[in-house]
C-alpha cells in the first residue's frame, strides 16, 4: 500500500512538472524506432491467431461431443 502511494506520487509529480510541449516532445522520442524486428512481430501475431483459432475449435468440438452424449 505504501509503495503504491509512493510510486503514484512520484509519477504524478514528474508528469505534472512537465509542460505540454515537454510531454509532447517526450512522447515523440518514445516511439522513434522499434527495437523488435518486424518478422518477430508477425510471428507473434500469427502464433496468437493460431492459438485463438485452436481454442475456439477445441471448445466447439467439446461442446459438440457433449451434446452427442446427452442425446
Amino acid at each position: 500500500m505504501i509503495i503504491e502511494y509512493i510510486i503514484t506520487t512520484c509519477l504524478c509529480t514528474i508528469v505534472l512538472a512537465l509542460t505540454p510541449l515537454d510531454r509532447w516532445a517526450a512522447a515523440k522520442e518514445f516511439n522513434t524506432g522499434s527495437t523488435v524486428p518486424s518478422w518477430f512481430m508477425w510471428s507473434v501475431g500469427i502464433a496468437l491467431t493460431v492459438l485463438a483459432v485452436s481454442v475456439l475449435v477445441g471448445t466447439y468440438k467439446q461442446r459438440y461431443q457433449r451434446a452427442r452424449r446427452t442425446r
